[in-house]
């Protein structure tokens, strides 16, 4: 055994579901780009992306260069959309067009960038900004800018995208706000018809526009990433499937002096469990303030340190090591779920959890048969 017992579990029947949903949503014949930003949000690119593409998705999208170069080289052929995240340089050009991806330009660099280092014609998307103050050309300059993208020899003008700056919750302007980005958006897409540039993929709805709005504001095309791994109607398909891990020590507390000084709160012949995870791998950002071992709750202790974790097994005396402990997840009739894992740890969503969880912890795929997969990663 070459790596740490700790194992971040997903299951693609879930991600399957939730893809399947959205298709639904959005109905027939609307491009769908499916998301994959930061690896995948946490769960993986490789298996996420074949998951998404044989269940509806007819494109994917990212920041990441790298995990768009992996995909195509892992065979994948559909279109892949790269959102900003390297600088438009001849190296970055050039592999833009070996692999056949689609680049998002930006500003001015950007749109420069490419006009000089392309050495053959290829698809384009333009970036809009019309509210999060992020990364994207300004509303204002945007007509202009897509006109000259349009007339470039060598870019074909294939996607205007935006991404709208939308609050959590359902409070008082988050709607009126969604509605104002929505139809400065809108305002934009027919002045570019009126110039004649009709655009093939005009995208706005992210998962959280999907969620508020449903397919209203989808436009000819959309772009969710969260709502591949959590239904958008709050259903039972959850990707988050387990996050576990395996007793590595146990040991009785036998310190008795400078008490306040220790790194949670002792008592003499405490029984102290040790977990091989720890914050280098986010488990800081990820536990719910208890795991399972052998089916009941056990305390976890202070503050999980860069390797390790400590837990309290005074109420399990027969715990030993190598047994198995779930952090989100069930075991033996108990469980903690990601949502109890999301209130403790104050985070919006479940994928907020797996973005924390890091690469130093192995990822296994649940698959349609319900077995565990294996996937090289990109």
């Amino acid at each position: 055994m070459l790596h740490r017992p700790n194992v971040f579990q997903i299951d693609l029947r879930a991600v399957a579901a939730c893809t399947r949903e959205i298709r639904t949503v959005i109905g027939q014949g609307r491009p769908f780009i499916a998301t994959l930003k930061a690896g995948g949000y946490g769960y993986g690119v490789l298996p996420v992306a074949l998951t998404v593409l044989e269940n509806g998705a007819d494109a994917l999208s990212m920041s990441s260069l790298h995990d768009a170069v992996a995909l195509r080289e892992a065979g994948i052929t559909a279109p892949i959309l790269v959102y900003a995240g390297t600088l438009a340089d001849a190296g970055s050009v050039a592999v833009h067009e070996e692999y056949s991806l689609m680049p998002s330009l930006h500003d001015e660099a950007s749109f420069a960038g490419f006009a000089q280092h392309l050495k053959a014609r290829v698809r384009v998307a333009v970036k809009v900004d019309i509210g999060p103050e992020r990364i994207g050309v300004p509303l204002s300059q945007a007509r202009e800018f897509i006109r000259r993208v349009h007339a470039h020899p060598r870019m074909e003008l294939f996607a205007v995208h935006a991404h709208p700056n939308v609050q959590h919750g359902d409070g008082e302007g988050v709607r009126e706000c969604m509605q104002w980005q929505y139809d400065r958006f809108v305002g934009l897409h027919q002045e570019l018809r009126a110039d004649g540039i009709d655009v093939p993929w005009f995208a706005l709805a992210s998962s959280k526009v999907l969620r508020m709005a449903g397919a209203s504001m989808a436009l000819s095309a959309v772009d969710p990433g969260a709502a591949l791994f959590s239904s958008l109607s709050g259903g039972p398909a959850q990707a988050f499937a387990q996050l576990r891990t395996r007793l590595l020590a146990v040991r009785t507390v036998e310190r008795t002096e400078h008490l306040q000084q220790a790194a949670f709160p002792m008592r003499q012949d405490m029984r102290v469990g040790v977990l091989p995870i720890g914050y280098s791998d986010g488990m800081h950002r990820v536990h719910a303030a208890s795991v399972l071992v052998r089916g009941q709750r056990a305390p976890v202790l202070g503050k999980p340190a860069l390797e390790y974790t400590r837990i309290d097994l005074s109420s399990l005396p027969d715990a030993q090591v190598g047994d198995e402990v779930v952090i989100i997840g069930r075991q033996e009739g108990a469980v903690i779920s990601p949502e109890e894992a999301c209130a403790f740890q104050r985070a919006a969503r479940v994928i907020d959890l797996a973005l924390q969880i890091g690469p130093t912890v192995e990822r296994e795929y649940i698959g349609a048969c319900g077995s565990p997969l294996s996937f090289s990663q990109p």
